[in-house]
């Protein structure tokens, strides 16, 4: 992979977390959002896929990519608790009796919303991190190829 082709695939990449953390963002918003446009496994959505694969076949052994696992496993887990937070379906029967509908969706929404405030905080480590990257093969000479430290790279 050449600076061009990885500097293409980067800004694909962070392209694909950006729409993804507003799809997010939506659903707190209460805009109806399928599942398939904000999966909760990080290996599920564009970004993961990139990033568990070519991703990291061609940069895997930079360490500005290596830097982007933790806050990217982390934004998904936090997304997971955000999901939970508007889609529970195993209150408590008190809860159920002693708090109306109106109140029990109030708190769920509340609650997800404090957790975006994570995600987003979250994000922007990530794309940051991203950045980190970006610069990294910025400055590999133009027709230079990817460092190798494995045989297997092409």
């Amino acid at each position: 992979m050449n600076k061009g082709d990885a500097l293409a695939a980067i800004r694909k990449a962070k392209s694909s977390h950006i729409k993804w953390r507003a799809f997010a963002q939506a659903l707190i918003a209460g805009v109806e959002v399928s599942d398939d446009k904000i999966p909760k496994r990080h290996t599920e959505c564009e970004f993961g896929k990139w990033y568990h694969g070519i991703g990291k076949k061609h940069l895997g052994h930079l360490e500005s990519f290596k830097a982007i696992d933790a806050p990217y496993e982390v934004l998904h887990a936090v997304y997971a608790r955000i999901y939970e937070a508007l889609h529970d379906t195993e209150e408590t029967v008190w809860a159920k009796l002693f708090t109306n509908n109106t109140e029990r969706n109030r708190r769920k929404l509340e609650s997800a919303q404090a957790l975006m405030v994570e995600l987003v905080a979250i994000s922007e480590t990530l794309l940051l991190t991203i950045g980190m990257l970006e610069q990294e093969v910025m400055r590999w000479s133009s027709n230079e190829k990817e460092p190798s430290t494995n045989s297997d790279i092409e």
